[in-house]
């Protein structure tokens, strides 16, 4: 990763994250032509893990949302699976431009995902994957109450969170409110898993969960 960015005043660095937009764009911009080739050197493999849950639950020719696409990680591993039409959105221009030439993608779209209601009509997806993205999210239960607003009745949802932050988010309560509104149902919520095995920062302090869940 660019060691300019460990002095970045409002991003200090991977592990500590951000809620400000501005920052997490400006990080991802600068990091994206390397992003790919660092993440595989640190046996990054949540989005393999994440592809590998979401997938059966899958039909050829679905429509899946990549939300936080990056540079299209997740897609790739999801067309390994099963042949979708899938469509990402990301807050980095440079994430995206790297994500289009990977192929995955039916469209692609920049937004800030902080930014409520996504742009995206109601029911027009079959299943929704958001992988190593939560973090830099600041209001958690209204971006998933939104993803279930997109996905149709049946569809599915995966998303990944870091234990670390998996209480300080309140995630058993969001979860669960949107459970008890009818929304959602949840099936699957893994134990912790690595997550950067070879990046210091986390190697075994900090580790990912998935959750998979059904739209009522």
């Amino acid at each position: 990763m660019p060691s300019s960015k460990e002095n970045d005043d409002t991003f200090t660095s991977l592990a500590e994250g951000s809620t400000d937009s501005a920052a997490v764009k400006e990080y991802y911009d600068d990091w994206a032509k390397d992003y790919d080739q660092t993440l595989d050197d640190w046996e990054y493999r949540t989005p393999a893990d994440a592809a590998a849950l979401i997938c059966p639950q899958l039909s050829t020719g679905n429509r899946i949302l990549d939300v936080g696409c990056g540079t299209g990680l997740f897609a790739a591993e999801v067309r390994q699976r099963i042949e979708a039409e899938i469509h990402g959105v990301d807050i980095s221009d440079a994430s995206l431009a790297i994500a289009e030439k990977r192929g995955c993608y039916r469209g692609l779209t920049q937004h800030d995902l902080q930014n409520l209601p996504l742009p995206f009509e109601d029911n027009s997806f079959d299943g929704i994957g958001c992988v190593g993205v939560l973090t830099y999210i600041e209001d958690i239960g209204g971006l998933m109450k939104d993803f279930c607003r997109i996905v149709r009745s049946g569809g599915h949802i995966v998303f990944t969170q870091r234990d670390d932050r998996w209480a300080e988010k309140e995630f058993d309560a969001h979860i669960a409110q949107l459970e008890s509104e009818d929304i959602w149902t949840p099936l699957h919520i893994s134990e912790p898993k690595p997550y950067l095995p070879k990046n210091k920062d986390f190697a075994d302090e900090i580790k990912v969960i998935h959750v998979l869940c059904r739209v009522r």
